[in-house]
């Protein structure tokens, strides 16, 4: 009797194992989205970059403050940069201040791309070595971050914008940073 127990033993521990994760993904205190976002509730990184237009117009932290912005990492080889542009056009169009920082891409083709889809950004840097994705702690493209008026990162979603979080996060929480 006691090895019919043995063979028991490993569908015991499957069972006990699955119950924790149960549990940790059902009564999780963090969001997903925020995973890995370790600038959140800190000083945006300073960064000064070229512009991409020909306006002349450089993208610097320095020019935000006293302003909520959204700054989106973006790049015209990505597929999902293009499937949240729609999303970026609409915020802009209703007054959110959405900066650019064309990340690892030729300018050229960012501006073909923008020409093409749309461009909703007030200001776009240049960032083509990635530096100033080190320093805000990109991982990859796209990703967004809304910045309060005293320069403070305060969301920072390191994933393609969904309808969700274009107007039921960011921007209630940047009408809400304004006041």
């Amino acid at each position: 009797m006691s090895n019919r127990w043995l063979f028991a033993l490993p569908l015991l521990m499957l069972v006990i194992m699955a119950g924790f994760f149960g549990y940790a993904l059902t009564h999780g205190a963090r969001d997903p989205a925020d995973i890995g976002a370790p600038l959140v509730g800190k000083v945006a990184p300073v960064i000064d970059l070229a512009p991409l237009r020909e306006d002349g117009k450089r993208l610097a932290t320095a020019d935000w403050r006293g302003h909520v912005v959204v700054v989106n990492f973006f790049a015209s080889w990505c597929a999902p940069c293009q499937v949240e542009h729609p999303l970026l056009l609409r915020l802009s169009r209703e007054g959110v201040r959405v900066q650019g920082v064309n990340y690892r891409n030729k300018p050229d083709e960012a501006k073909a791309w923008l020409a093409r889809l749309g461009d909703p950004y007030e200001r776009v840097g240049v960032d083509p070595d990635g530096k100033a994705g080190v320093e805000f702690g990109v991982s990859g493209v796209p990703e967004t971050l809304v910045i309060d008026k005293a320069g403070i990162v305060r969301l920072h979603l390191r994933r393609p914008l969904t309808p969700d979080d274009a107007f039921a996060r960011i921007a209630p929480l940047v009408k809400e940073l304004s006041k």
